[in-house]
């Protein structure tokens, strides 16, 4: 339901976390997603309350913003050839090399909630993260999501 627009990037270069942020978010956008203020939403939340978690030794990225800068709920998902550097959403003096980046774009608050929940426990699923790890095309990764009930 919230990959059905299939918003992709697999196997990207990016020297940052601004770099693959804006072009997620640009994705988003273009596709009417959200709204063009949604970007600067991101990017001012990634300040106050950053994202970054690592789950078994593995780096994901939660970037998300309010509501009111989205059309209609959705989320983008990237992987990176080499990892970038977000701050702990735990301990923000604590650096991250995130290697996977689900940016929410939900129209309703109360969907982000059910969504990290949904997120995390796919995070927690090594045998999961590893078939996300070799994954290379956009049909592969919407079965590692059903598979691990994350739709």
């Amino acid at each position: 339901m919230y990959f059905d627009k299939q918003l992709c990037l697999l196997n990207i270069e990016a020297l940052n976390q601004e770099q693959v942020l804006t072009q997620m978010a640009q994705m988003l956008f273009s596709n009417g997603i959200v709204k063009q203020d949604f970007l600067d939403g991101i990017l001012q939340r990634e300040q106050q309350y950053p994202t970054g978690l690592l789950v078994n030794s593995v780096g994901f990225a939660l970037p998300h913003t309010d509501s009111s800068r989205v059309n209609q709920s959705q989320i983008c998902f990237a992987s990176l050839k080499q990892p970038v550097i977000f701050r702990c959403m735990t301990d923000e003096n604590e650096k991250i090399p995130v290697k996977f980046i689900f940016m929410l774009a939900m129209k309703q608050p109360h969907e982000q909630v059910e969504n990290l929940q949904n997120l995390i426990g796919l995070f927690q699923n090594e045998q999961q993260i590893k078939l996300l790890e070799q994954c290379h095309s956009i049909n592969e990764f919407i079965a590692i999501l059903n598979v691990a009930g994350v739709k």
